[in-house]
């Protein structure tokens, strides 16, 4: 039996207390080891309890009964949606469990539009998954130490519990989640706010109609679902009223999960947001995080808990990125995947290369492992410019990026010529010539690729008008097949 539910406050905040001091403690190499070491560990009870895996690893020529400790990670077959969700049955890939231990059903976007991924959690898991998100508030926001409300408006369905801090879920609803704030708010010391970076525009308007006063509340913001770049970070906090390189409290973060693997896989710290911003400046900081001495467009900087997750980065290139890989160490998950490609492009930051440039950055040096994170391949293909760099466009002059919503459309005509097309957020804005030109000219200036540019109207913009951001929204036209 886990006594860690029925453990009283006061005991769980001494906990937390122990486990961060000791954790920071640790060598970093030897935490990485144990992770491999995990990896295989989890890789083995896959083939235990998974038919759909024992198949996988048949095919890869490999007997399931051979795995154990003498295994080499990188010989076991790499996975993917296709090769699991959208070929096996769920019953195929989960251990057997009766249905009435499944407490939480998690899933992928469905971005793809092929299929789903899954992550069920069992019961007794279920019961004690707020203690690592707990820990990680206590080690970004000091919630132990300030009485916290987490406003939690990410879509899709996805929740999460605390014991340490105040939680309201109230997904892709900017009446409530400014209601609540503004109200239930200045009871707490401090609030957190966790959004996606299209939700938050709508957000930050109905918030200012609603009078709710970011720098009383204290709040701090966190981001998922898709990449925030620096500019957008810079608008938001501009819009929240926070000083990003002095305060030393309110923070806006970014953090990176996947349905089927988990939430907050890899996080930003204040650490790597500093070495990140300090990237666009200092040449030898970008080019020791992304292997080029280029900050424009700089990838995000994330730590990972190498004890929850083990991360590879499958065939690197010269500048050492590659296909992001994840294996969950948790032996218990119903759904294995050792070796799970997210899609995303990333690469594995050296110690001695994530300490230079924090000492550059004038910054301590994160204690977890790093990885600079690029976004999904997928959103960067040859001849057409990054969905990065379309958003480091739209919101270099906060001027510009009032007048928009943050959706917009690339699309490459059948002579290799590239639209873009951008939703303005009403119809003087869209037909505001002025801005049309400070457009273009931005887009000339910063833009590796020439573009034709159209704004439209927010009901005249043709991909899913009416946001109603419970889906992911895509930023690249469809490849036609």
């Amino acid at each position: 039996m886990n006594l860690l539910p029925l453990l009283p406050a006061a005991a769980l905040r001494w906990l937390r207390k122990i486990t961060l001091h000791y954790a920071r403690r640790m060598d970093g190499e030897r935490l990485l080891a144990r992770s491999r070491r995990g990896a295989v560990r989890a890789a083995v009870q896959a083939a235990v309890h998974s038919a759909a895996y024992r198949t996988l690893l048949q095919e890869h020529q490999i007997e399931p009964s051979t795995l154990g400790a003498q295994t080499e990670l990188a010989s076991l077959p790499v996975l993917t949606k296709a090769n699991t969700f959208e070929r096996f049955t769920l019953a195929q890939l989960a251990r057997p469990l009766p249905a009435q231990e499944i407490a939480d059903v998690l899933t992928s976007s469905g971005r793809s539009g092929r299929s789903f991924g899954f992550r069920l959690t069992a019961r007794a898991q279920h019961e004690t998954s707020w203690f690592d998100i707990d820990l990680g508030l206590q080690d970004m926001f000091k919630v132990d130490q300030h009485t916290t409300l987490l406003v939690n408006c990410l879509p899709m369905g996805v929740v999460f519990n605390s014991r340490a801090v105040t939680v309201a879920n109230v997904s892709v609803r900017e009446d409530m989640a400014c209601a609540i704030l503004r109200d239930l708010g200045p009871r707490f010391a401090q609030t957190l706010l966790c959004t996606d970076p299209l939700f938050i525009r709508r957000l930050l308007d109905e918030a200012q109609v609603a009078g709710v006063d970011w720098k009383a509340l204290n709040t701090s913001v966190i981001v998922g679902e898709e990449v925030l770049v620096e500019a957008q970070r810079d608008y938001i906090a501009a819009r929240l009223g926070i000083d990003l390189d002095h305060d030393p409290h309110r923070i806006i973060g970014s953090s990176f999960g996947a349905g089927e693997l988990g939430l907050n896989l890899l996080f930003e710290t204040r650490e790597t947001i500093r070495m990140r911003r300090a990237m666009r400046t200092q040449p030898q900081v970008a080019q020791l995080l992304s292997g080029t001495a280029d900050g424009t467009s700089a990838p995000s900087i994330f730590c990972f808990n190498p004890l929850r997750c083990h991360v590879e980065v499958l065939s690197p290139g010269p500048d050492g990125f590659g296909e992001l890989c994840f294996t969950m160490l948790d032996t218990q998950a119903i759904i294995a995947l050792p070796r799970y490609v997210s899609g995303d492009l990333g690469k594995l930051v050296s110690k001695q290369e994530v300490t230079q440039a924090a000492r550059l950055a004038g910054s301590a040096r994160p204690w977890l492992p790093v990885v600079a994170v690029k976004g999904r391949i997928k959103d960067r293909p040859v001849g057409l410019p990054s969905v990065e760099s379309i958003k480091e466009l739209i919101y270099a002059d906060h001027g510009i990026a009032d007048q928009l919503t943050g959706a917009f459309r690339i699309n490459q005509d059948d002579r290799g010529g590239v639209q873009l097309t951008l939703q303005a957020n009403s119809e003087r804005a869209a037909q505001d010539l002025g801005l049309h030109t400070q457009l273009l000219t931005l887009a000339r200036r910063q833009l590796s690729v020439p573009v034709d540019l159209e704004l439209l109207a927010p009901l005249a913009f043709p991909y899913r008008p009416l946001l109603d951001f419970e889906r992911k929204f895509s930023y690249l036209a469809p490849v036609a097949s």
